[in-house]
């Protein structure tokens, strides 16, 4: 049995409240559960990857469409779960912004996970007395919090603390690793889907990436998602232009950019399958450890970055997984 926010407990629930497990959302809301979740509807994919690494994957009974849509996700996700491969897990959302609540009660949920922009989804929920956890992972601290809230959730406490403690480890070992220079690369990043003039700014994922990597993001906006056109992009003109699961071939074929300091100096790289480098989740690490490589290259550096990818996946999936997700393309 569930009981959320704003539900009246019973004398026996009263009773019992200290053996209950409570976690307070990010909007403030208190989810309360008298035992680990069983039946979770995950409709944000940076949270449904969180509950594979945390070994909850058999608990979720709802993904968003784009799982079975996006082929890098399909193919990334038919190797976590059999039942994803074929196509088994019922799918209530088209996207991660419109969802069928019909869909949804019909699958009886104890936790239904959304990104926390679907407001009127997560207030219908709640009236209902369904337990909504809403995610945020716009920064690192927020990923972790919500790696530990899941963890509590899914009763996977242990397994959240140790992910969380990997990512300190590796972080601090990419710091230790960078070298004193008198003056930081300058990075540009770019969208996905070839939206190379969609930008991130300070407050972002992105730009925790590049900080890590021991660079400095070009835009200097505190503004989480800027738009610029091709003429602020020369003015810039970056030491280094970073895709996510682009082709560089839309960039580099683009004549007006072909002076850009990144084009001519063969700096243009891509954190591809998007998957493997989901800033939005614990995998924060494989984009910022692959930026490091990429900046401050050395003779081993291709070796050194396949062994470093191996090493994090194996921790976030097993080896088994992990060895089929680096043949990935």
């Amino acid at each position: 049995m569930v009981c959320s926010y704003g539900c009246q407990p019973s004398s026996q629930q009263q009773a019992t409240s200290m053996d209950m497990i409570t976690v307070t959302t990010s909007d403030g809301q208190l989810i309360k559960l008298q035992q680990p979740t069983q039946r979770i509807v995950c409709l944000f994919e940076a949270s449904l990857d969180d509950l594979y690494m945390l070994g909850a994957g058999k608990q979720v009974i709802g993904i968003p469409s784009k799982i079975y849509t996006a082929p890098d996700l399909y193919a990334a996700y038919s190797i976590l779960d059999q039942r994803i491969a074929k196509k088994q897990i019922v799918t209530p959302s088209h996207w991660e912004a419109s969802t069928n609540i019909e869909s949804v009660l019909a699958l009886q949920p104890d936790l239904v996970i959304v990104s926390s922009g679907q407001q009127d989804l997560i207030e219908l929920l709640r009236q209902m007395h369904i337990a909504v956890y809403p995610v945020q992972s716009e920064n690192l601290q927020q990923t972790q919090q919500e790696l530990l809230d899941l963890g509590k959730l899914t009763g996977t406490q242990d397994r959240a603390r140790q992910l969380n403690q990997f990512i300190e480890r590796e972080i601090q070992a990419i710091q230790q690793q960078l070298k004193p220079v008198q003056q930081q690369l300058r990075v540009y990043y770019a969208w996905s889907g070839g939206r190379i003039f969609s930008t991130s700014g300070r407050n972002s994922m992105p730009n925790t990436v590049i900080q890590l990597a021991g660079a400095k993001n070009i835009v200097e906006s505190s503004i989480d998602q800027p738009s610029v056109n091709p003429e602020r992009l020369l003015i810039w003109d970056p030491d280094i232009i970073l895709l996510w699961n682009s082709d560089p071939q839309i960039l580099l074929k683009r004549p007006e950019l072909q002076t850009l300091k990144a084009v001519r100096d063969k700096k243009v790289f891509t954190l591809s399958p998007g998957f493997l480098f989901n800033p939005h989740t614990p995998k924060i690490l494989l984009a910022a450890n692959q930026l490091h490589h990429w900046i401050y290259p050395d003779p081993s550096d291709a070796y050194r970055a396949t062994q470093d990818k191996y090493r994090i996946l194996t921790m976030f999936y097993g080896a088994t997984a992990a060895n089929q997700l680096m043949q990935l393309h």
